[in-house]
């Protein structure tokens, strides 16, 4: 045989291992095309999940400011409140001071002047009326269903109508 001979059997083999090789991958590549199915399935399915998971972190993180937000707002408001109720307590020791000075003065220049003592009488009876004003008024608002027949001033004019 010569080797011309040789060289087509060579050939032919060769041919041969291409085709078997061949046909080994497409059975390969169909043979992966099912579970290459699931994966590109699994993937789209985690792509899902954390698109998912990321709009609700998102909402989370949106909510968590809002109520930051609104609890700065709150404490604001109980800041102004606190600062608000001192002011009254000063307000009242004020107006306590207040009428500790004219209470004093009251009594120095009444110690100084005896003539002035008429108008302070009547200054202790109009200060005297308005505190029983006052438990009056106390009285019956803690006791509704009393009668009071005296009409209030500002409501004689209704009453005779």
């Amino acid at each position: 045989m010569s080797s011309t001979v040789w060289l087509y059997i060579a050939l032919a083999i060769f041919v041969i291992a291409l085709i078997i090789a061949g046909i080994g991958v497409g059975i390969f590549v169909s043979g992966m095309k099912g579970p290459m199915k699931k994966i590109k399935g699994s993937v789209d399915n985690l792509k899902d999940r954390i698109d998912k998971l990321n709009l609700e972190a998102t909402s989370l993180q949106h909510h968590a400011n809002e109520l930051k937000e609104d609890m700065q707002a709150k404490s604001e408001k109980v800041t102004l409140l606190i600062d608000a109720a001192r002011g009254t307590k000063n307000s009242f020791l004020d107006l306590n001071s207040s009428v500790r000075t004219v209470t004093v003065g009251i009594a120095s220049s009444a110690n100084r002047d005896k003539r002035n003592i008429s108008q302070i009488n009547q200054w202790k009876n109009a200060t005297s009326d308005l505190l029983d004003l006052q438990e009056f008024l106390k009285n019956r608002k803690n006791d509704p269903a009393a009668y009071y027949p005296t009409p209030l001033i500002g409501d004689e004019q209704t009453a005779e109508k």
